[in-house]
């Protein structure tokens, strides 16, 4: 049962699939409704009863700044809390948040510390210097004109941009893709003579493939309160990611687990760092050593924010407790279930460990099973919609991942 609070007006920066969770789980957690700052909402977020969209023309900076200025004028007596869930608005948010009224709060690291983490190449010897493992990884500039000497590392392997920006996203509708999974140097060779023609200028990662399909991806999310303590820990095993080329890797379905061991490391190194707020971690085990290697690093909470709410908690008590409430609660979760925005029966035809199978049918029969867009405190058109959501899960992978595969490729 939420605990009612009147005295915080939750903003959401966008209105694509990872927003709708945050709004759920400030429902859940406040029975508020939230407020979602975007030009053109998905469908879901416009039928639903605990989300008022307020349209933006675009998401520039001088449009968002408008928007949460009269937004807090018009609370003026209240906390407005605002998220923000991709990495370009994030970056915006950051720049405009000094310059907004006092009641204006957001989890926003520091620029240099964001910059830092948000970068793969400096990511990964982040991790290095705090114990943790990374991918062996080859930096590929693709500005200027000299040839790219071939790769030192052994095929077959992945290639990927190094910082996600504007001038890369602007390529899926060209068919580029996310993640790239190249058998031969002659691929490598294309694709960058592919990203050149188009006037492409950012860094590249060459990076050693680490076999093991869906289910040997980990996920962690951790949230450093103001005074620099890490009070919030969720952990999970990805049962199955995306597969569409411009969303490769997003998680679909999981089980939350706990973490103890990175969790703490984790929380240390974000707390050395001068981290503040939310931060999300993709990791994967290797099947062939055991080790436990850092692929990515989110600056932001993560689309899939609600496989929290399944393990146990509510991240937006961390936030609310540090920002409006003063306290360092420690948050972590405590219970095994399934995360899922797919049908049940379509994950589990993925899932080749019979251990696995096993627990994952178990939780199934016992009902633990949460997808984030199906919320029965909402509207009865959003549930339907949500339930289609659901379903069209079907559609994307019989066109692009009909089959499991042992690297998930």
């Amino acid at each position: 049962m939420a605990t009612k609070r009147n005295d915080i007006v939750p903003v959401i920066l966008g209105g694509d699939m990872s927003s709708y969770p945050l709004a759920r789980e400030f429902n859940e957690a406040f029975g508020v409704k939230c407020t979602c700052v975007v030009p053109e909402p998905i469908r879901i977020i416009e039928l639903s009863s605990i989300i008022d969209v307020r349209h933006a023309p675009d998401m520039s900076e001088d449009h968002l700044r408008g928007a949460l200025e009269q937004i807090a004028a018009a609370n003026a007596g209240k906390h407005v809390v605002v998220m923000a869930n991709s990495d370009a608005v994030v970056e915006r948010l950051e720049r405009v948040l000094p310059g907004l009224p006092g009641n204006v709060i957001s989890p926003i690291a520091p620029r240099d510390v964001m910059l830092r983490a948000s970068d793969k190449i400096q990511f990964a010897e982040m991790c290095r210097e705090y114990g943790l493992e990374a991918p062996h990884s080859e930096v590929v500039h693709l500005a200027g004109t000299d040839p790219i000497p071939p790769t030192r590392i052994e095929f077959p392997l992945i290639a990927k941009t190094a910082v996600s920006s504007a001038e890369y996203n602007k390529l899926y509708a060209k068919g580029f893709k996310k993640i790239y999974f190249l058998h031969e140097q002659a691929e490598l060779d294309q694709l960058w003579q592919d990203l050149r023609a188009e006037g492409f200028t950012g860094d590249f990662l060459v990076q050693e493939l680490i076999e093991g399909d869906d289910t040997y991806v980990d996920m962690m999310t951790v949230y450093i309160n103001q005074k620099g303590e890490p009070t919030m820990f969720a952990g999970a095993q990805v049962l199955l990611e995306d597969h569409a080329p411009s969303l490769f890797g997003n998680p679909v379905a999981m089980i939350t687990r706990p973490l103890p061991e990175l969790w703490e490391k984790v929380g240390h190194m974000l707390s050395d760092l001068g981290w503040r707020g939310f931060a999300n971690f993709d990791m994967k085990r290797d099947p062939k050593t055991g080790r436990e290697i850092f692929m990515d690093f989110n600056p932001r909470i993560g689309a899939n924010s609600y496989y929290a709410c399944a393990g146990g908690l509510n991240p937006m008590e961390a936030l609310v407790d540090d920002f409006v409430d003063g306290g360092s609660k420690v948050l972590r979760t405590s219970r095994e279930a399934i995360y899922s925005r797919a049908p049940v029966s379509m994950v589990r035809k993925y899932i080749a460990d019979a251990d696995l199978l096993a627990e994952y049918d178990a939780l199934a029969r016992a009902g633990e099973v949460y997808n984030p867009v199906r919320y029965k405190g909402d509207s009865l058109r959003a549930r339907i919609m949500g339930l289609l959501m659901e379903k069209n899960y079907v559609r994307k992978f019989k066109r692009y991942y009909p089959e499991r595969t042992d690297t998930a490729f």
